[in-house]
């Protein structure tokens, strides 16, 4: 999103309106507590959540590759496959993972099967911020979205994050 200069120029004006024409128009449904969180950062509720739609997707981008490395090839199949069908709510965003992997450890043996030292993989999830866990959510659910869209890569996937 372009921002104006301090003055607030007329050319600056002009540009961000021409920019705002090009953008999208949605209408997603937020709850009291966002409507009223983003008139104490932004000029206004509508500026916030356009501010913040827009500024995710390079925040969430940032975030995957700042999480490269972390994670084993075969830690990331376990966090896939633990997250499989998992059902995200954005009041829990970041707290899903770590429950499903430990259930994935402990119930299934995903560990086993995957050959990864769960106790470890625990270890790497706990020291996250629940952002950086909110992401890899979002990671894991967009590979299972991408493959009911008939995408299989799951090596391309796996690379964002090796």
């Amino acid at each position: 999103m372009v921002r104006a200069n301090q003055e607030g120029g007329a050319d600056d004006k002009v540009r961000i309106r021409k920019e705002m024409t090009r953008m999208k128009k949605i209408g997603p449904i937020i709850s009291d507590t966002a409507a009223e969180f983003y008139p104490t950062l932004f000029p206004s509720l509508h500026f916030g959540a356009t501010y913040v739609l827009n500024a995710f997707p390079r925040l969430y981008r940032r975030t995957l590759h700042d999480l490269r490395g972390i994670f084993s090839e075969n830690e990331l199949s376990l966090i896939l496959e633990s997250m499989n069908s998992a059902i995200l709510s954005p009041h829990s965003a970041g707290y899903h993972i770590a429950g499903n992997v430990a259930d994935g450890i402990a119930l299934d043996h995903r560990d086993k099967k995957w050959q990864v030292d769960g106790q470890a993989l625990s270890e790497k999830l706990a020291v996250l911020s629940p952002f950086q866990l909110a992401c890899l959510e979002l990671w894991a659910n967009g590979f299972w979205c991408a493959k009911k869209q008939g995408s299989r890569d799951i090596k391309g996937w796996k690379n964002q994050l090796l």
